[in-house]
């Protein structure tokens, strides 16, 4: 190894130490909205313990134990996290407003709140990370416009509706059904982000337009769910898009059953939002250096890209 690349690789080592032994001071938790069922709000909080053992930090994951959305539990949670005088918070809201003033409290009191991938009505948090959603559901609807030709029926399965991840899929959504006009949107109905949901309201969409030709769900487990009711009725010509990234939707395209996934990268989401938690508890808790809004692009994956992501 040269001289100038050794001096670059120890000055790594040195920075990384240091930012391990500040973060070794810190206790932080991540609050998402399942740890049962959504293999994505899993996998966030999964990232974020193992990115605070690589750094040193405590980070705890913690989810109501009631129902998909439970915002109130969401509530409960963080009123006990600032009881508890956790330095950081990295929040997957469940409702764009009702978890506001909570997070007002807990930034009073001292507690850097970042928002991830479920956007606030609200700025007075430390920064906001996640995926551009909207672009996402576009990108869904462009593939199916590819995959058809350009003309058919096609329907949108929604996540928990009111959701702001939802709000934004599904607008890109309607934005990429404009772009094509040639696509007719048969049927957009709501469902609660499980497989077994989507199975239901793709059979309802079978029953009242047989000639649909490629459904949208907003998460990987609509997708294959929908997917499971048309194989079941022996449509075995239906394209599927799911969203998220997750290893469900993953196996459910390398069977062929599902055609592609617009991915999140959870882990570059979880660690831009607690670099950013400790970067300001750092400061002073000031945000200076610290951008307000970081979005990631999403990511096509089909069967050509899928090995790379199959665990």
């Amino acid at each position: 190894m040269n001289r100038f690349l050794k001096t670059i690789v120890l000055a790594a080592g040195v920075a990384l130490s240091a930012v391990s032994a500040y973060a070794a001071q810190l206790k932080g938790a991540i609050v998402v909205m399942d740890l049962t069922t959504n293999a994505f709000q899993i996998e966030m909080a999964q990232q974020a313990v193992a990115y605070g053992k690589e750094i040193g930090a405590d980070i705890q994951p913690y989810a109501p134990a009631g129902s998909f959305g439970d915002y109130e539990g969401q509530i409960s949670i963080i009123e006990n996290l600032i009881t508890s005088k956790v330095d950081f918070i990295i929040l997957v809201a469940g409702h764009t407003t009702a978890l506001v003033p909570v997070v007002d409290k807990a930034m009073a009191a001292g507690v850097a709140v970042v928002n991830m991938d479920n956007r606030l009505n609200t700025n007075n948090v430390v920064s906001y990370v996640g995926v551009d959603n909207g672009q996402g559901g576009k990108m869904a609807v462009d593939y199916i416009a590819k995959k058809l030709g350009g003309q058919g029926e096609i329907a949108l399965i929604q996540g928990e509706t009111g959701n702001p991840v939802q709000i934004l899929r599904t607008k890109g959504f309607e934005l990429g059904a404009l772009v094509h006009p040639g696509l007719k949107v048969v049927a957009q109905q709501g469902a609660h982000w499980t497989e077994e949901e989507g199975l239901k309201v793709m059979e309802d969409i079978l029953q009242a337009n047989p000639n649909v030709k490629a459904v949208f769900g907003e998460s990987d487990n609509l997708a294959v769910g929908a997917a499971r009711a048309a194989k079941s009725a022996g449509r075995n010509d239906i394209v599927f898009v799911g969203y998220d990234g997750q290893q469900g939707g993953y196996k459910a395209i390398k069977a062929g059953d599902v055609s592609a996934t617009i991915r999140m990268d959870a882990r570059k989401m979880v660690q831009l939002s607690v670099d950013a938690a400790i970067k300001y508890i750092k400061n002073g808790k000031k945000r200076d250096g610290i951008d307000a809004e970081t979005y990631i692009s999403p990511e096509l994956v089909t069967a050509t890209e899928v090995d790379k992501y199959i665990k």
